[in-house]
């Protein structure tokens, strides 16, 4: 009898701590951002600090990635490659602001060259961006599409969600 107890006991906690950790949840899901991300500040590749409510736009698709992460660099060149987010960008209803939230200002600079002139292209140096008062973020790359009153609109890992969003 024993035996059947602790089987269930070890069964109990295998079920309680398998629901611990970094579980990924659907984008459905997600809360909204504790705080207004207008206040938002970074600054540019001349050193120009800039506050997100100054970037102008029907939307704003920040790209919050880390310069040595492989999962980042990927998404980068699937975003400079896709077809339908030029034709936004070029429509004028999305402007793509990528933001290096990790790692040192050197590396930031040396990685600029990647990151199309199109784009905005800042550094969090105030390492805001993991603060959960306004992404939260814990992991890259990590993409927000906000509205023109800098309210999230979505989260996501990966542009093609967001893409087709924005075509409707």
């Amino acid at each position: 009898m024993k035996s059947i107890y602790l089987y269930l006991a070890c069964m109990l906690s295998i079920s309680l701590f398998a629901c611990q950790g970094n579980g990924r949840y659907p984008d459905a899901q997600q809360g909204k951002l504790k705080a207004s991300p207008s206040a938002y500040e970074f600054i540019d590749i001349e050193g120009t600090r800039h506050l997100l409510k100054d970037i102008r736009g029907k939307y704003k698709l920040l790209l919050f990635y880390d310069p040595a992460a492989v999962e980042s660099q990927q998404e980068i060149v699937a975003m400079k490659q896709s077809v339908p987010l030029a034709h936004l960008m070029a429509s004028g209803k999305v402007n793509v602001l990528a933001i290096c939230a990790s790692g040192d200002l050197s590396f930031w600079s040396t990685y600029q060259k990647h990151i199309p002139s199109r784009w905005i292209n800042g550094f969090d140096i105030k390492g805001e961006t993991r603060m959960k008062s306004y992404f939260g973020i814990n992991s890259f790359p990590r993409l927000v599409l906000l509205d023109d009153k800098n309210e999230l609109v979505k989260m996501a890992v990966s542009h093609d969600s967001l893409i087709a969003l924005l075509e409707k």
